[in-house]
């Protein structure tokens, strides 16, 4: 069961309230033609059912990891198997991307 509510990550996503934690994350997205738009919709998209694990670190901070299947933004009709992992922080519930990436085997 996920730590975070999937309706206020939605709303938080449509609202386009997204941090990427660290240039890492951001460069792996835009390296697979990611706009915002497309994490967003991305965001927007998630189930229950693609949830994976949810990670406590050490520092208290605490993340959902969901795998999850989303159209190419180059429109080829292909799947990426994405790897996405965020928390939501503050009080406007922001999300913090920590990865967001191709789903590693």
């Amino acid at each position: 069961m996920p730590y975070y509510n999937l309706d206020e990550v939605r709303s938080a996503a449509k609202a386009e309230r997204i941090r990427y934690r660290g240039r890492r994350v951001f460069l792996d997205a835009a390296n697979l033609g990611y706009q915002l738009t497309d994490v967003v919709s991305c965001l927007s998209a998630l189930t229950v059912e693609e949830f994976q694990k949810t990670h406590f670190r050490e520092d208290g901070s605490i993340d959902d990891a969901y795998l999850t299947r989303y159209p190419r933004p180059d429109g080829d009709g292909e799947l990426d198997e994405l790897y996405v992992k965020f928390s939501l922080v503050g009080d406007v519930l922001m999300i913090s991307l920590g990865s967001f990436h191709l789903r590693r085997f």
